[in-house]
């Protein structure tokens, strides 16, 4: 089989997979192939895919405006006994932050 014969081949093959709407695995089941061997040329093939020129049309599309993210909590410091302190941003559970203080300022938290 020469070079071109070889990539018609797998060209085919490809097409047929695609066109199959099997699984890879089952697809080279039933044409007796390997599915790493299909998924090589599947990549050969579309890498060889020369990238389409981008279109610069407007047509269809709303102009966005974006507001600026406001934090909707406010940034809480918690200053321990121990000099240590605590900066949180993010609302909590009041059980489970008595529990984080409780084992930091324990003896060897």
């Amino acid at each position: 089989m020469t070079k071109d014969e070889k990539t018609a081949y797998w060209r085919q093959q490809v097409d047929g997979f695609q066109a199959s709407g099997l699984s890879a695995k089952n697809y080279c089941a039933q044409e007796g192939i390997a599915v790493a061997t299909l998924h090589y040329w599947r990549k050969r093939f579309a890498d060889a895919v020369e990238p389409r020129p981008m279109v610069h049309r407007t047509e269809g599309f709303l102009p966005v405006t974006l507001a600026p993210v406001r934090p909707s909590v406010s940034l809480v410091e918690i200053m321990l006994l121990s000099g240590r302190s605590l900066k949180l941003t993010a609302p909590m559970d009041t059980g489970w932050l008595q529990t984080l203080v409780r084992v930091l300022e324990s003896p060897c938290g």
